[in-house]
């Protein structure tokens, strides 16, 4: 099966998508839940509770945190896009009211590069935001029928988006959430940034489905990865990715694990486009390097200044017009010319931390800010200390032999001393102290292995098991039955308890 959110292939019985975070299933449930009887019922309920506001059509898209339904606002008859908060999303008081403070103020934004958002409320425990209906496609669905784009395109989408990034951040707005889902193109060519500042922060919500994530983690930039708050430099360098996205055809990182992007995001230098495209002008180049440094103080200074260098490279009246038809007509569903690439170098191997079977009491942290910042925390101490390559190699060795020193029951001795003249073997790194949380789990049938991160750790049950903090890849598996594999979020000094996994025989 397929993920309807990334469209990423997905292992039968999977109940999170490995690469966008979104909920397939509830892995605390006892039974399947069936995502289109879910659906129908969530669509029947919003109807009863919108009737007489608004004429609520069908669903149309859906993400981590929010359902987007077309819509007809009654008293005035024009066609919306409603997107309401889901109800599996607990938010607190303080929280909430936030979220709607700062949606009513992107509520204010009139700039013809942001969609228009009407109103923004709450009604029958649901939050909900009302927003111009864009007739034409997003880009995302573009790039995965069309592929990637021609240059002048490329920069066309990439002048209009980062208008529309300048205007909210110097009104101190920033977006968080630029992706290529969030940028429309309409049937006249226009392209608008959706959902401007009203992508929810980790640590505002509270999750009934453990390990739902918040944001998109192709997307995200280092510092929000750590779990910081994001500035307008996050939303820079998100819109370089999206730029890497149009010119390759591929976003620069990818993983088969979540751990794998947020790791690729901190250690891994983005790969040479030009390899991919060899007539990416070399001012665009620049503009894309500096905008993914690693270090948002190294990004520019404001989006506006982003903006500047963009409309300084070369774009004349013929790019543009042609550009302008080619958006129209990809909006429209239509094909145009297949631009082919070059095949970009494999990415490098990243470091896992692995599962110790016997540490040391870990500290109760005051809160846990989520799998993005336990992660962030240990991949920072390592990129503070200096960005160049071989201060990012240092890292990634000391996190390495941090784990090789977590698995060994006892500390190694210190080497004795050796004469200078031979070769001598390298020293070992100090520990890097590894927060950790714990797992309680069953299976049926009793036999069933529990595999954390490929590594066997329990058959038929694991009770208070030890385990790194960040996002954990889990599987369940036995003979004659269908596998259970999910992602879980560990959290520093939090037990994650979940009940009793039952497999499910095929012909079930």
């Amino acid at each position: 099966m397929k993920c309807f959110q990334c469209g990423a292939e997905l292992p039968d019985g999977t109940r999170f998508c490995g690469h966008c975070g979104l909920k397939v299933s509830d892995p605390e449930a006892a039974t399947i839940v069936m995502e289109p009887e879910e659906s129908e019922a969530l669509l029947a309920r919003i109807r009863r509770i919108f009737a007489g506001e608004y004429e609520v059509e069908r669903e149309i898209a859906r993400g981590g945190m929010a359902i987007v339904y077309r819509a007809t606002e009654t008293a005035l008859q024009r066609p919306i896009a409603l997107k309401v908060l889901r109800p599996d999303i607990g938010l607190s008081a303080a929280a909430a009211e936030r979220f709607k403070r700062e949606a009513q103020t992107v509520a204010s934004l009139d700039h013809p590069n942001i969609t228009p958002v009407y109103r923004v409320g709450q009604l029958g425990g649901l939050f909900h935001i009302a927003m111009k209906f864009v007739e034409g496609r997003s880009l995302d669905v573009i790039l995965d029928a069309q592929g990637a784009l021609p240059v002048p395109v490329t920069l066309a989408v990439l002048r209009e988006a980062a208008r529309g990034l300048a205007f909210a951040n110097e009104r101190g707005i920033v977006h968080r959430d630029v992706k290529a889902a969030n940028i429309l193109i309409d049937t006249d060519g226009r392209v608008l940034v959706s959902d401007f500042g009203i992508a929810l922060r980790a640590n505002d919500v509270t999750l009934t489905a453990a390990g739902t994530l918040i944001g998109t983690p192709t997307y995200m930039s280092p510092e929000q990865c750590s779990g910081l708050r994001a500035g307008p430099q996050s939303d820079q360098y998100s819109l370089a990715v999206v730029a890497f996205q149009m010119l390759a055809g591929a976003p620069p990182f990818h993983s088969d694990t979540l751990a794998g992007i947020i790791q690729h995001h901190f250690f891994t230098p983005p790969p040479d486009v030009r390899i991919a495209r060899e007539d990416v002008p070399p001012t665009l180049f620049d503009v894309m390097a500096r905008a993914l440094s690693k270090n948002p103080n190294d990004r520019f200074r404001s989006t506006g200044d982003m903006l500047v260098a963009l409309e300084a490279i070369p774009f004349g009246e013929a790019d543009r017009r042609s550009s302008q038809r080619t958006l129209r007509e990809l909006a429209r569903g239509r094909e145009t010319p297949r631009i082919t690439t070059g095949v970009l170098p494999p990415l490098p191997d990243m470091p896992t931390l692995a599962v110790p079977l016997g540490p040391p009491r870990a500290r109760r942290f005051q809160r846990a800010l989520g799998y993005a910042a336990a992660l962030g925390l240990v991949a920072l101490a390592g990129w503070l200390g200096g960005r160049t390559a071989n201060a990012r190699t240092g890292a990634l060795a000391a996190l390495s032999s941090a784990a090789d020193t977590t698995r060994a029951p006892t500390a190694a001795p210190p080497p004795p001393p050796t004469p200078p003249t031979p070769p001598t073997a390298p020293a070992t790194a100090r520990p890097i102290p590894i927060a950790t949380g714990k797992l309680r789990m069953l299976t049926n049938p009793p036999s069933a292995e529990i595999l954390l991160d490929g590594r066997r750790v329990g058959v038929g049950s694991v009770v208070d098991l030890r385990v790194p903090v960040g996002p954990r890849r889990l599987r369940v598996q036995a003979t004659g039955y269908q596998a259970w594999d999910t992602t879980i979020v560990v959290q520093a000094g939090v037990t994650h308890t979940l009940g009793r996994v039952i497999l499910r025989a095929p012909s079930e």
